[in-house]
């Protein structure tokens, strides 16, 4: 991709951020990239910060993925797409469809990371990539049992590929790089901030054929997750809660309630 060209991506990645279906009309009806920013009468970045995004990726190894790339994941386009994604490791693997979503607690219980440890592990020895949200707890638990397995993992990131978040989490991402992939629609480096996760989550549903919540309170963020992959018709799978009655577990009692599948092994998403 030119150079020029690829500036004008990163100016509506900014322009049209949380506008992504007004950019979808206008580009289709402007035909350019620069039809649509002006068209909109949107805010653009300055050259300075463009530039600091190229340099940053081409120092940390990082790809521009942008919606007009064959590599761009079709599954996208059941949700908002990002205008383009950042990423780095092994992109082929954005396309594999054989995959499962897992995710749940930060302050999971041991038991519960057992058990996560034991699917994750499991369904990758099986060939299914592993999805999720690199978040403390249940998150990089399944990452970390798909690579001992072997397998290929996708970590959606709620920060910029090459932030260390969680604390002490880099090694981990270029673990996964090594046979899977890391992505983000946020540029590389991007500090975390609380609107990112939901946002993230669309991404990681997108991404799942199925989606498994190993724990989660009625307050968790892991349900706005399940909110996208119903959304989207994709299949959820609940793990049991350990305890009914415990606050801890009450997110996946509802959604037992509320019809989500019960998990009692890995075999029941293969």
């Amino acid at each position: 991709m030119q150079s020029s060209q690829l500036t004008d991506w990163i100016e509506c990645s900014f322009a049209f951020f949380g506008k992504e279906r007004l950019f979808a009309q206008l580009y289709k009806s402007c035909g350019s990239l620069q039809g649509a920013l002006e068209a909109a009468s949107v805010k653009r970045p300055s050259a300075e910060v463009v530039e600091r995004i190229i340099s940053d990726c081409d120092r940390l190894g990082i790809e521009i993925i942008t919606r007009a790339d064959p590599a761009f994941p079709k599954a996208f386009f059941a949700t908002k797409p990002p205008v383009l994604l950042y990423a780095k490791g092994d992109i082929s693997t954005l396309a594999h469809k054989n995959t499962a979503g897992i995710i749940g607690a930060r302050n999971a219980s041991d038991n519960s990371l057992r058990i996560c440890c034991d699917f994750s592990g499991q369904l990758a020895a099986n060939g299914v990539v592993i999805v999720s949200g690199f978040a403390a707890g249940i998150d990089q638990c399944a990452h970390k049992a798909c690579i001992d397995a072997h397998g290929r993992t996708v970590a959606v990131l709620g920060c910029g590929i090459g932030c260390d978040y969680p604390s002490g989490s880099l090694e981990l991402q270029d673990q996964i790089c090594q046979s899977g992939v890391v992505i983000s629609e946020f540029p590389p480096l991007s500090k975390p901030i609380r609107p990112n996760f939901p946002r993230r989550n669309r991404l990681i549903a997108a991404l799942s054929e199925k989606l498994l919540v190993v724990q989660a309170s009625g307050a968790s963020g892991c349900l706005n997750t399940v909110s996208h992959a119903l959304e989207q018709g994709k299949e959820v799978f609940v793990i049991p809660p350990q305890d009914i009655r415990s606050p801890l577990y009450q997110g996946q009692c509802a959604l037992i309630r509320d019809g989500a599948r019960i998990a009692f092994e890995p075999s029941d998403l293969l």
